[in-house]
């Protein structure tokens, strides 16, 4: 991550060393084959999620695109990062309950609207013209989550040597961490 002229203006040796820890877990989830280099595995990992994603909209089946990540491993990543560079990337929702009207703070994380990896993203598009970051990150700013047909749009756009950058290797393992959290955690309310 060091030899990315952005990510190390970016960010400090440290924090560089803690988003170097999410990509490597995220490839040791999806990097199975041996075989298959890092930049298949990425390519691979979208088209079958966002494949299954489209049957299970057409469907209904699902309310999240299923992520093969073992979660007790992803929570004990969790642990590895420093705790305030964690809040940078990730923090709790609070959300109105339909109930009380009260501001409740959720168990699960989401992307950190305002936190160094959002205004990292941001920068990416701005300073690289990266149409991916761009569109990315004015979705995320206008929505505050991780539009996953935003990203399925996006990434149909980009080919599988666009996934040699390490920008978006780290984009993706967040996305799909943050994907799997949901898949796990989140409970739509009852009707």
């Amino acid at each position: 991550m060091k030899e990315d002229k952005l990510l190390s203006e970016s960010f400090n040796d440290n924090e560089l060393q803690n988003l170097a820890r999410i990509v490597d877990f995220f490839e040791s989830q999806i990097c199975l084959d041996k075989n298959v280099s890092k930049e298949e595995c990425y390519f691979n990992f979208n088209q079958d999620r966002f494949s299954i994603a489209f049957k299970d909209y057409e469907t209904k089946k699902n309310e999240f695109i299923t992520i093969p990540i073992n979660y007790k491993l992803q929570t004990k990543l969790y642990k590895k990062i420093d705790s305030t560079f964690f809040k940078e990337i990730w923090i709790n929702p609070v959300i109105l309950n339909n109930i009380t009207g009260k501001p409740e703070k959720r168990d699960w994380y989401v992307l950190n609207l305002f936190g160094e990896y959002s205004k990292f993203m941001k920068k990416t598009g701005e300073v690289t013209n990266d149409k991916f970051f761009k569109n990315i990150y004015e979705n995320f700013n206008l929505s505050n989550h991780l539009s996953p047909a935003i990203t399925i749009i996006e990434s149909h756009k980009i080919s599988i040597n666009d996934y040699k950058d390490i920008k978006k290797k780290l984009y993706f393992s967040i996305y799909f961490l943050n994907l799997k959290e949901q898949e796990v955690k989140y409970k739509y309310p009852k009707k």
